[in-house]
C-alpha cells in the first residue's frame, strides 16, 4: 500500500458527490471498483445500493457509510491533506479500507467482508436493511476517530416540536395568534433543562438545529416547527422525562432514539499499538453491537466534519490502511475479542 495510492482513491470518493439520498453514483463506483476481486451483493435501498463485497466466509466486516451531509467546500489536495465534502467522514475511511481490503487479498487472506450503505448522515436507512443480510462475528466501523479506538459513544435523541397559532393580517395582531412566539416560551423552557453528565461518556449536549414557522412578514404565523438533537450520555428515558417535566406547550414528536453504546476490547488497543476515546458523535457502531463485537476507528479528526474546512491526512489514510490490514491479520489468526455483544 502507498500513500499517494490511497489517496488518489480517496480524491475520486470526494469528487463524487454522495449527499444523503444521492449516493448511487459512489454506489456504483465502488461497485464496479470492486468487482474484480470480490463477490458483490447490492442492496436496494429506495433510489440507491449498499454495497457488500465478499470473500471467503466473512467472519469480519470493515464497514462505513457512503453518504455526506449538505455542502460543497472546495475540493483540493496538496502535500499533507485532502480537502472537500466526505474526507474526513467518511470516504477516506472508504480509501482505507479498500485500500487494506485488496492488500489482504494479495497476502492470501480471505473470510472477510466490506460493506458501504447509504443515509447514514439522515435516518439509518442503509444501515437498517443491512444488518438484517449478514451476521459478522467482528465489525470495523470507520469514522474519523483520529486513529484511536472507540470502545464507547453517545446516544441519540431527535425531536420535532410544533406550535399551532391563528393566521391574521400582521396589522391586526389582536385578531390572531403567534405560532412562532408559542414556540420560543417552549424552547425557552427546554434551554434551561439541566442535562446529566456520566463518568465514561461526559456530558448529555443539546442542539436547537433547526426553526422554521410562519407564511410571510405580514401574517401572524399559524405554524411553527424546531427540530432538537441530543447526545446522550445517559438512559434516553432519562431525557424523555426531563422533556415531559418541562411543561412543553406546543406538540413534541420523537424522530430518533438511539441509546449509548459501550464495547470491551480485551487486548487489541494493546495488540495493534493505539489509544481508546469515547465518541461525543453517534456512529453506526450502536447497530452492529447487537450482533457482534464492534469497534470504531477511522483516519481524520472529527472536529473537521459536517465543516467548511473538512479535509483528511494523507499519512492518516495510509496509517488507517495500515491498521485495517493488521486487523484482517489478527482476525485470520483467531486474535480478535469474541465476546457476546
Amino acid at each position: 500500500m502507498e500513500e499517494k495510492n490511497i489517496a488518489k482513491l480517496a480524491m475520486d470518493l470526494v469528487r463524487i458527490p454522495s449527499i444523503s439520498g444521492e449516493e448511487m453514483e459512489v454506489g456504483n463506483f465502488l461497485k464496479d471498483l470492486l468487482a474484480k476481486d470480490f463477490t458483490i451483493k447490492t442492496q436496494k435501498v429506495g433510489n440507491r445500493i449498499n454495497v457488500f463485497a465478499f470473500t471467503g466466509r466473512p467472519k469480519l466486516m470493515l464497514t462505513t457509510h457512503m453518504d455526506t451531509v449538505p455542502g460543497t467546500p472546495k475540493i483540493a489536495e496538496d502535500s499533507k491533506f485532502i480537502y472537500g465534502r466526505g474526507s474526513c467522514d467518511a470516504k477516506g475511511a472508504i480509501a482505507a479500507m479498500v485500500s487494506a481490503a485488496l492488500a489482504a487479498l494479495e497476502g492470501g487472506l480471505n473470510d472477510f467482508c466490506l460493506l458501504f450503505d447509504v443515509d447514514e448522515e439522515n435516518e439509518f436507512e442503509g444501515i437498517k436493511k443491512a444488518i438484517k443480510m449478514v451476521n459478522p462475528e467482528f465489525v470495523v466501523v470507520g469514522e474519523p476517530s483520529s486513529l484511536k479506538l472507540v470502545n464507547g459513544q453517545k446516544g441519540l435523541l431527535q425531536f420535532d416540536l410544533s406550535q399551532k397559532g391563528r393566521a391574521a393580517p400582521a396589522s391586526l395582531p389582536q385578531r390572531g395568534l403567534s405560532a412562532i412566539n408559542k414556540l420560543l416560551l417552549d424552547l425557552n423552557k427546554i434551554a434551561k433543562i439541566k442535562l446529566p453528565k456520566n463518568k465514561f461518556l461526559g456530558e448529555t449536549t443539546m442542539n436547537i438545529g433547526k426553526i422554521n414557522g410562519g407564511r410571510a412578514a405580514n401574517i401572524i404565523p399559524d405554524y411553527a416547527y424546531a427540530k432538537i438533537d441530543v447526545r446522550t450520555s445517559s438512559r434516553n428515558s432519562e431525557i424523555k422525562q426531563l422533556f415531559r417535566k418541562a411543561a412543553i406547550n406546543g406538540k413534541l414528536k420523537t424522530e430518533l432514539d438511539f441509546e449509548p453504546a459501550f464495547n470491551d476490547l480485551y487486548d487489541l488497543p494493546k495488540l495493534l499499538g493505539l489509544k481508546t476515546m469515547v465518541a461525543s458523535y453517534f456512529t453506526e457502531m450502536y447497530f452492529w453491537r447487537k450482533k457482534a463485537n464492534t469497534v470504531v476507528f477511522g483516519p481524520g479528526d472529527y472536529r473537521y466534519a459536517h465543516s467548511a474546512f473538512e479535509k483528511v491526512s494523507k499519512k492518516e489514510l495510509l496509517k488507517a490502511a495500515e491498521i485495517y490490514l493488521e486487523i484482517i491479520k489478527l482476525d485470520s489468526k483467531g486474535m480478535l475479542p469474541s465476546n457476546d455483544p
